[in-house]
């Protein structure tokens, strides 16, 4: 049995063939994508650190060389400092020297004048007195003018020699203003050296240099944590951004796939259909072939039944030709139309 492709079959070939080019085309596309995913890029890898943590690096580097010069400074007035509190050591220790060896010579003279037993309320001790005021300006005697008697004594002292005793005395008191000197020039020093150092200090004060440090590095880090802060909400608005693209190609891909679904689901609809239509069509033609075959058969039969009567009428029909059996089925289609022609009569008696 031969069954013929209709315009339905077809239409489903045709509709086969558009639908495995899309399907290759969206299987391509998605390769594609796939592609696109697994590629790696090297802004993608470790390679760039976070801007996130390179500002906030940037703003602590920033605040740390704030602090750090400000440090830096205060360790240079520091080392300063302490220089000067070293020379101010030295110089206390100088004039407590200096001093102990002029207060040890005042005390000798004192030694010499119970040696040699001068009385203290003396004329040789008073002409002693009055030299020694002569020879320096020392503390010990004041600033006290001479008055005329002892200008004209002076005199008299400068004309005549001095006394062993006095010569020995006015050598050391010569020694003792030599360290008393020095003591005294310590202590300038040292009043000097403290004058800086209060001078350092207060300059220090002013300047305030380790606090507009500190607050410049706390305005850096405020101005940087502003930052970072924008950035990570723009991060954020990012992310968000990148979550709704893949939402939305996420979507679109199932929404794509749901309609090739649905166009696998009807040209399977289709398909069943032309199918169905084909066993349709080769059941009929089945029937009709079943039908020319019984009826055939009906005929073969009628023939013989025929035949045997005209046997049975003494008619030779033996050897009947072709053209014999071609005349028998003519009588068999003619009596076939006469039934019919009967039936057609009895069916309008009928009505």
């Amino acid at each position: 049995m031969q069954i013929k492709a209709g315009s339905n079959e077809n239409q489903m070939i045709q509709t086969n063939l558009q639908t495995q080019e899309k399907a290759a085309a969206e299987g391509g596309r998605k390769a594609a994508k796939q592609q696109r995913k697994t590629v790696i890029f090297a802004g993608d890898l470790s390679l760039n650190k976070d801007p996130i943590s390179i500002r906030r690096h940037e703003a602590q580097r920033k605040a740390m060389k704030f602090v750090q010069n400000a440090w830096d400074a205060d360790r240079k007035i520091d080392k300063s400092m302490n220089e000067i509190r070293e020379q101010q050591e030295l110089h206390r220790r100088e004039e407590q020297m200096n001093r102990e060896q002029a207060q040890a010579l005042a005390d000798k003279r004192i030694g010499l004048r119970e040696q040699y037993g001068v009385d203290s309320d003396s004329q040789e001790q008073k002409d002693l007195e009055l030299l020694i005021r002569a020879t320096s300006s020392s503390s010990e005697y004041g600033d006290k003018p001479f008055t005329e008697e002892e200008k004209a004594r002076l005199a008299e002292l400068r004309e005549q020699p001095l006394t062993e005793y006095q010569e020995r005395c006015l050598s050391l008191y010569n020694d003792q203003l030599i360290f008393e000197r020095r003591k005294v020039k310590s202590e300038e020093y040292y009043r000097y050296l403290t004058e800086a150092l209060i001078d350092m200090e207060i300059e220090r004060l002013k300047s305030g240099k380790m606090t507009k440090a500190q607050n410049n590095a706390k305005k850096v880090m405020e101005e940087a944590s502003k930052d970072i802060q924008g950035m990570l909400m723009e991060e954020a608005k990012d992310h968000v951004d990148e979550t709704y693209e893949e939402t939305r190609e996420e979507a679109e891909e199932k929404a794509e796939e749901k309609e090739a679904e649905e166009e696998k689901i009807e040209l399977r609809k289709e398909q069943k259909e032309l199918m169905e239509a084909r066993i349709d069509e080769a059941s009929a033609e089945s029937h009709e072939a079943e039908e020319a075959r019984r009826e055939q058969e009906k005929d073969a039969r009628e023939e013989a039944v025929l035949l045997k009567d005209m046997a049975e009428a003494g008619m030779d029909v033996a050897g009947s030709s072709d053209s014999i059996k071609a005349e028998i089925k003519d009588i068999l289609n003619k009596m076939k139309l006469i039934e019919a022609d009967i039936k057609g009569i009895e069916v309008d008696e009928e009505i």
